[in-house]
């Protein structure tokens, strides 16, 4: 499989991860919300009842958490494969830093040059 096919491969999973965590999180949220919604029609509620519903609520806000949990991982894993796999960036930044440096040294050589100039004119100058 060639570097580019692996990269797609990879890109899909993070983007198929990202909507099913997404979903989850939105799914449960809903449910919580019906499960807590209160109902004045039915004014008989068994502790049962509420003991089902309050169940089924933390189980949903566990469901949260772990979809939460999962997309932190996703953004880690990310930024993992961006550093390691963005080799354009990286080589655009060498070579930046490659040229300001060039660019110092140019300017600290003429420095010196010019210092140069100077103390062997004063040094003439002394000497005469």
């Amino acid at each position: 499989m060639s570097s580019t096919k692996k990269d797609l491969v990879q890109i899909s999973s993070y983007s198929r991860r990202l909507k099913e965590n997404v979903r989850s999180i939105l799914d449960n949220y809903g449910e919580i919300l019906r499960a807590s919604k209160v109902s004045d029609s039915d004014p008989k509620v068994t502790e049962s009842q509420v003991a089902h519903v309050e169940n089924e609520i933390e189980v949903r806000a566990a469901n949260i958490v772990r979809a939460a949990e999962a997309l932190f991982r996703l953004v880690s894993e990310l930024k993992e494969y961006l550093i390691l796999n963005d080799f354009s960036s990286i080589n655009e930044t060498i070579t930046k830093k490659v040229v300001d440096l060039k660019n110092q040294d140019a300017a600290l050589s003429q420095e010196l040059r010019a210092l140069h100039e100077t103390t062997r004119t004063n040094a003439s100058n002394t000497v005469l």
